[in-house]
This record gives structure tokens, C-alpha cells and sequence, in this order.
């Protein structure tokens, strides 16, 4: 049981860490439009705009050798703000999320153990973004699927999104300056894909192209993401005093 000292050091440890808003972002994964080629850039964006970053990754699981999320979350509130990486230690930091995210029953859960990042990306398949989102105001960001079939595959994701979350969203085309063939296919889809939408989901998805290799066009789509991600609140992790059940040493 935790006696004074110790409560009194994590009450410490809470008042030395700054409660601010985080800021959560969200980038879809699927197996055909992975969305690593957009995550990334878009993070050291972020994070040259002055954002500690934090990568929650539902594409990589965790394991002893790789712990993650759920290893975080296993832990007290108190206790992990000491815990996780540090923003001193790298400019964007990430974590495997693919079973962490399916223990959490609403986003308010992240923010004892990601307060020290002003931004927390999820980066997850709709099914795990779904009903971590619903009902929220924010858009998340498809990557448009470039493969055979992929236009339909995007727009399944985003009839996923709207059905089960109510959201619209960002549908991103990744395609560089060069690819004058590609850029066009893009455009294309990205066309198609909104007049869908309009028409069966009666609703506007934001379609834009971006070319990973240009900080322009990450800059843009970052501060875009941005304004379409969801603020959270700090709130009191520890009561101003120590419950009366504590262990108190003599």
C-alpha cells in the first residue's frame, strides 16, 4: 500500500508535470493505404512546429521486447507520468498501440499517461478508430487507397467512419510532384470518392493531394489535421489528500 511519503512524492511528481490540452489527431491504417508514407512527415511537422508528439501505433503490437500502450496503461496515472518516452529524448515518440487502444473505453483515459505531449496521433484500422471517436468533433485522416480497388476500399472507410462514428473526414492522395500520371489517377479517385459520399452519406469528406517529399505540403495537411483533432482537458489525477484506506507510516 502506498504510505505519506510515497503519496506525497506522486502528488509531487503530478504538480511538476504541467497539465495542458493534448490535442488528438487520428490517421487510418488498412493494409493497402497503410498510412505510415503520411505519418510520419506529418509528425515531424508537428513537431517542428513545436509539438511534442506522441504516436499511439495500432499497426505494431506490443511484447516484452516492445513494451506499449498496454504496458502504460497497466500502470497507475500517477505513477506512468515517469514513465513512457520523454519528449527530451526524441522530436516524435511512438508506441505500439494495437492492444493498449482496445482497452480504453473513451480518449479522456490517454491523458494522465500522455500529459507531457501537446498532440497524441492514433494511428489504427476505422474498426479501433470507430468507437474511440464516436460522436466527436474532429475529422480523421484517410489515406486514399491507390490500389486496384481502391477507391472503393477508401469508400468504405469512410461509410465505416460515418455509421459507426458520425464523423466525416480528411481523405488524403500521396503522391509526389513527378508523378504527373499518379496525380492524375488521384484526383480522379479523390473526385469520385466525394461525389459518393455526397450523394449516399450525405456528407463532405475533405479531399486533398499532398506529396510527402515537399514540407510544404506536410506543413499544410499538419496544421489542417490540427484543426480538425479533438482537444482534451487535464483533469485532477490525485485527490488533494490521501484516502483514508492508505497505509500511513509512523
Amino acid at each position: 500500500m502506498l504510505d505519506a511519503s510515497g503519496w506525497h512524492q506522486a502528488c509531487g511528481l503530478q504538480a511538476g508535470t504541467a497539465l495542458q490540452d493534448i490535442q488528438v489527431c487520428a490517421i487510418a491504417h488498412s493494409a493497402t493505404a497503410p498510412g505510415t508514407e503520411l505519418l510520419w512527415p506529418l509528425s515531424a511537422q508537428l513537431q517542428q512546429l513545436g509539438y511534442p508528439v506522441l504516436v499511439l501505433d495500432a499497426s505494431q503490437v506490443e511484447a516484452a521486447a516492445a513494451p506499449g500502450l498496454r504496458d502504460l496503461l497497466a500502470e497507475p496515472a500517477w505513477q506512468a507520468a515517469g514513465m513512457g518516452p520523454r519528449p527530451a529524448q526524441a522530436s516524435v515518440a511512438a508506441l505500439p498501440a494495437a492492444h493498449g487502444l482496445r482497452q480504453l473505453a473513451s480518449l479522456e483515459q490517454l491523458h494522465p499517461y500522455a500529459r507531457r505531449y501537446a498532440v497524441v496521433i492514433i494511428h489504427a484500422p476505422v474498426e479501433q478508430l470507430a468507437p474511440l471517436l464516436q460522436g466527436r468533433a474532429m475529422r480523421p485522416l484517410l489515406p486514399l487507397d491507390m490500389q486496384p480497388r481502391g477507391m472503393v476500399r477508401s469508400y468504405r472507410q469512410v461509410k465505416h467512419l460515418a455509421l459507426h462514428a458520425g464523423l466525416s473526414c480528411i481523405v488524403a492522395s500521396s503522391t509526389q510532384a513527378h508523378e504527373t500520371f499518379a496525380r492524375r489517377h488521384a484526383d480522379a479517385q479523390l473526385a469520385s470518392l466525394a461525389q459518393c459520399a455526397q450523394r449516399h452519406l450525405r456528407m463532405q469528406p475533405l479531399c486533398t493531394r499532398a506529396d510527402p517529399s515537399q514540407a510544404p505540403d506536410m506543413r499544410r495537411l499538419a496544421l489542417q489535421l490540427l484543426a480538425h483533432s479533438v482537444r482534451l482537458a487535464p483533469a485532477a489525477l490525485l485527490p488533494a489528500s490521501p484516502p483514508s484506506s492508505l497505509a500511513w507510516s509512523q
